[in-house]
């Protein structure tokens, strides 16, 4: 049923639990893993030193989060890993839909309640927007 699973990585806790679910599936299904991380667009109008900096910061810091949770799932499946700048849920979407995944987990929240709350979480946007089943670990 299930031979691509995308993996929505952002460092939280519920982002881990998340990444140990999709292991279990993926090991029931004999799926492949992809590992996402999406940073949200550093503005260019920063100037082209500061904008440099801040976008190499974030992919460091992407780079890092994403080995993590590689360390996690270990040998036990077969990973591929994504690094993407962009607004974290509509990157998400396009990978799902461009790669044809048949199957999204992620953690219900990356963020404060409050923060979630003012902006609208990025769960909530791709369990409603997704083309494939969407997995949101509490």
């Amino acid at each position: 049923m299930f031979r691509n699973i995308l993996v929505a990585v952002d460092g939280s806790p519920l982002s881990s639990r998340a990444v140990d679910v999709a292991v279990d599936i993926a090991r029931h299904y004999n799926a492949k893993l992809c590992l996402l991380h999406a940073f949200p667009h550093v503005s260019d109008l920063l100037g082209t030193p500061e904008y440099e900096r801040l976008l190499e910061t974030r992919m460091l810091i992407g780079q890092s989060l994403i080995e993590a949770a590689r360390t996690q799932v270990g040998d036990q499946v077969e990973v591929d890993v994504q690094l993407l700048e962009g607004p974290p849920a509509q990157a998400i979407l396009r990978v799902a839909e461009e790669e044809n995944f048949d199957l999204i987990v992620m953690g219900s929240r990356g963020h404060s309640p409050l923060v979630g709350l003012l902006l609208g979480s990025v769960s909530s946007t791709v369990a409603q927007r997704a083309r494939c089943p969407v997995l949101i670990v509490h």
